[in-house]
């Protein structure tokens, strides 16, 4: 692993044991990407998530009769992984490594990629496309759920607050540097539309485009009861596909599937 692979690992690493937890706040949102997981890949698929974490989407994955592999750079987070499925009695293979980096695997190992809650936005996008177009079959399908440039919310604030200049940095984000437990993280945050032509055009075709996390700021998961966000969350990926929206959310997501003649878009 590359010096920016170690940094991201010790950042996962860190907080590993606390994951879970951190993300439930967006479960809701989760359970929509397990529909989408669901129609596409039927029982019996093989599929790889990218960038797996503790496993929150490998375990679903597994649980409903798929045969699901799990790659991520942060030990602690397959270490994590890799208990759950021993107490589940699930045979789930997991590997420690960078998500663009899938050489482990031989070419049409496997019938779909998923990956979720922004683990492809810190990876080598290009090389993460040759690399899925490679270990998937012909007809292989992903569905990728990507962190946004800035959600609508952000620039509504900003610009509630009179702070024009932060509204429109914002507007145009398209990289971030973060930090997670002391250690930097950075982030490629493009539309989707323009991540599907810049990195994946050429290898996949574009089946569905949609934004998540646009009806709400996420500050106001704090006091939406649990059924409220479930329940209105629904309406994301219906409205979530028009034009006018697709660009509003904290997220987006992107259905692919390979292309067969290698044309050019």
């Amino acid at each position: 692993m590359d010096r920016s692979t170690d940094s991201l690992a010790e950042a996962y690493d860190a907080v590993a044991a606390d994951y879970d937890r951190m993300v439930d706040e967006d479960f809701w949102m989760r359970r929509l990407l397990w529909r989408r997981y669901l129609a596409r890949f039927p029982p019996g698929s093989r599929v790889l998530d990218a960038g797996c974490g503790t496993g929150l989407d490998t375990l679903f994955l597994a649980r409903a009769g798929i045969d699901a592999a799990g790659i991520d750079a942060s030990p602690a987070m397959i270490g994590a992984l890799q208990s759950k499925a021993a107490r589940d009695g699930l045979a789930i293979e997991a590997r420690v490594g960078d998500a663009a980096d899938l050489s482990a695997w031989a070419a049409g190992s496997f019938d779909g990629i998923v990956s979720a809650f922004a683990g492809l936005n810190t990876v080598d996008l290009e090389r993460f496309a040759a690399e899925a177009d490679r270990i998937l079959r012909p007809g292989g399908r992903m569905v990728l759920h990507l962190h946004a440039p800035a959600a609508a919310w952000s620039v509504v604030r900003s610009l509630l607050r009179l702070r024009w200049t932060e509204a429109w940095a914002l507007a145009r984000r398209r990289e971030l540097t973060t930090r997670i437990a002391g250690s930097p993280v950075h982030l490629i945050l493009l539309p989707p539309l323009a991540t599907w032509r810049r990195w994946f055009a050429s290898r996949f075709s574009l089946l569905r485009a949609c934004s998540l996390g646009f009806l709400w700021p996420q500050a106001a998961n704090a006091w939406l009861p649990t059924g409220v966000r479930h329940t209105v969350g629904r309406l994301e990926p219906v409205l979530g596909r028009l034009p006018v929206v697709r660009e509003m959310g904290r997220f987006f997501v992107l259905e692919l599937e390979k292309r067969d003649n290698g044309v050019q878009v």
